[in-house]
């Protein structure tokens, strides 16, 4: 069962639907938060309500705690809600924090890994 989670070819487990989103994504271990270690760099393949995946330069291990940092081009937060602006200047900021709960080896780019992550909480910016 863990070589299937860690391959991510177990059964469907999802209750929200994913959108497919081409943005930067920048993460950090939530436990090297405090040492102002500098972010990494991915790239989302998708998102949804209960988690995320994306492209990673390394394998992270499962149950890593990350703090998740994307960026919204032509979005703004007011009010405590979001606004579609359009405008390039315009950019959201949504922070997360979520488990790393699965890793596979990536088809679609070799020597990169697909991470997917359950969030945990959010973070206000």
């Amino acid at each position: 069962m863990e070589a299937e989670k860690q391959a991510g070819q177990g059964p469907e487990r999802r209750f929200h639907e994913r959108i497919a989103k081409n943005l930067a994504v920048r993460y950090t271990r939530l436990e090297d938060l405090l040492d102002e270690a500098p972010r990494q760099s991915g790239e989302l393949l998708d998102l949804g309500g209960g988690g995320l995946c994306f492209l990673a330069p390394a394998a992270i291990p499962l149950s890593t705690q990350l703090v998740l940092v994307l960026e919204f081009p032509g979005w703004h937060a007011e009010n405590g809600k979001w606004v579609a602006t359009k405008l390039e200047e315009d950019v959201g900021m949504l922070q997360a924090v979520g488990q790393v709960a699965w890793v596979a080896a990536s088809r679609a780019q070799p020597g990169s890994y697909e991470i997917g992550v359950q969030f945990s909480g959010l973070l206000t910016p």
